[in-house]
């Protein structure tokens, strides 16, 4: 499963996740329909079914568009599971599905099949959830932001990556609930949405000047970013880790962009490297 190249940093903690959840780590030995996978995720709550998972991607990709839209609601059910182990696996396969690539491409023009994507979009209102579950945020992230993928836009998306910006909890770190996992402590929230947000709502041009692709998001998402960053509960982690967001993005904010340049007067010193590690990258009036 691949994702697009500037969701990199959620790919690779997501990556971390996929494999305390145990997928990916078993030799197939045959290939799984959909479904079967599916029934496998309800038997056995607590991991692999008793024939292993199979090559995950390449029972999703040979999956039709007909079964995909079969299974998915089925899969968010399980997202909703008492059991976190469940809830995961089944966000694992519905992030598999929204990440499937278009058949026949050559590797360098790999593109998002968007009609997979298509058939989870009806359901993201019950999956928003999992963002405030420290045991499934981390691959709720990476869904949501292949699902940002699909145009136009899904205003519910919008909607539901703001509602995670302005939650209370949004700039506090979080204990790991997954003992396999190599992170003693999950990033705050906040500032990782901003790798689905920023790109999901802006509308990309070609700057005639740099002649670099940029994009610009609305009055709405801008004034919301600013907000955030002003909250009075801001940790170094969370400020730091959302100047490199919006620095690393194609996006240039000119509001939110000022808004970082007042952070040069702080005082914490994690904050000062990270806004001076990334001022070059920023388009500064």
């Amino acid at each position: 499963m691949s994702s697009v190249g500037r969701h990199l940093p959620i790919a690779g903690l997501a990556l971390a996740v996929l494999t305390s959840f145990g997928f990916g780590q078993s030799t197939p030995t045959h290939l799984q329909s959909l479904q079967s996978i599916v029934q496998d995720l309800e038997a056995h709550p607590e991991g692999h079914g008793p024939e292993g998972d199979g090559d995950l991607d390449a029972s999703i990709n040979a999956a039709s568009i007909a079964e995909i839209r079969q299974e998915v609601p089925e899969l968010v059910r399980l997202t909703e599971s008492p059991n976190s182990q469940q809830r995961g696996n089944a966000l694992l396969v519905l992030y598999g599905i929204a990440a499937r690539q278009k058949a026949g491409l050559p590797e360098n023009r790999r593109q998002l099949d968007v009609t997979a994507g298509e058939t989870i979009l009806p359901y993201i209102s019950r999956i928003a959830p999992r963002f405030s579950d420290p045991s499934t945020q981390s691959i709720a992230l990476v869904l949501f932001s292949n699902l940002a993928g699909v145009r136009p836009v899904s205003s519910e998306l919008i909607k539901i990556a703001l509602a995670v910006l302005q939650d209370p909890h949004s700039t506090q770190e979080t204990l790991n609930p997954l003992k396999r996992s190599p992170f003693d402590k999950l990033p705050s929230i906040g500032p990782q949405m901003l790798w689905v947000l920023l790109p999901a709502d802006a509308t990309f041009y070609r700057n005639p000047v740099t002649d670099i692709t940029e994009g610009r998001d609305s009055p709405e998402v801008q004034q919301a970013i600013v907000t955030f960053l002003r909250r009075p509960d801001q940790t170094a982690e969370s400020l730091s880790e959302s100047i490199r967001a919006l620095a690393i993005s194609q996006v240039e904010n000119p509001v939110v962009n000022a808004e970082l340049s007042r952070l040069l007067d702080s005082t914490n010193t994690v904050v000062q490297t990270a806004i001076l590690s990334h001022m070059a990258r920023l388009t500064l009036t």
